[in-house]
């Protein structure tokens, strides 16, 4: 077990500036600018973009798996904001969103795909990772394309069976 002191010297998180991460998430999903104003940005890998506060002193906590929430993944050529991500951040987003229906939102958490055939909603503009939202509330990110949208909930927290309030 390492002391605290160890963790802000640990090779696998990297402060790192906040663009051109901050910029691409404001362009993906039409997010105010200042949204992560508050922050700091660490990369752990390769291929992960992680937030925290912006004041943290890692080598003053004590030691954990994590600094903040992970924002996005970057290692292949679409960039896939995180679940935990969507949710914290997701109610700031003007594109890129689509808004699910009760029953949609149930099948959605259970990890199945929703088709859009002769519905508005198929003609978003993206194709690419998309924020699902239900009543206004950011409950994951999916895989859009041809009309269709791919559940990206993890698989350890998809929820079956579940009744959502209707609105």
């Amino acid at each position: 077990m390492s002391d605290a002191s160890n963790f802000g010297n640990r090779s696998d998180y990297l402060q790192i500036e906040p663009e051109p991460w901050s910029s691409w998430w404001a362009e993906q999903y039409g997010t105010p600018t200042e949204l992560f104003d508050d922050y700091s940005f660490w990369q752990r890998g390769k291929y992960t973009i992680w937030v925290a506060a912006a004041d943290i002193q890692p080598g003053a906590v004590s030691p954990v798996d994590g600094i903040g929430i992970p924002l996005l993944r970057t290692g292949r050529d679409v960039w896939k904001p995180t679940s935990v991500a969507v949710i914290h951040f997701g109610r700031d987003v003007a594109r890129n969103v689509v808004d699910l229906e009760a029953d949609e939102a149930s099948r959605f958490l259970g990890r199945e795909a929703i088709e859009f055939e002769n519905d508005a909603r198929a003609v978003l503009p993206h194709r690419g990772y998309v924020i699902a939202r239900y009543l206004g509330v950011p409950i994951g990110c999916g895989l859009w394309r041809r009309g269709g949208l791919a559940s990206s909930v993890p698989k350890g927290r998809a929820m079956r069976d579940l009744e959502l309030p209707r609105a």
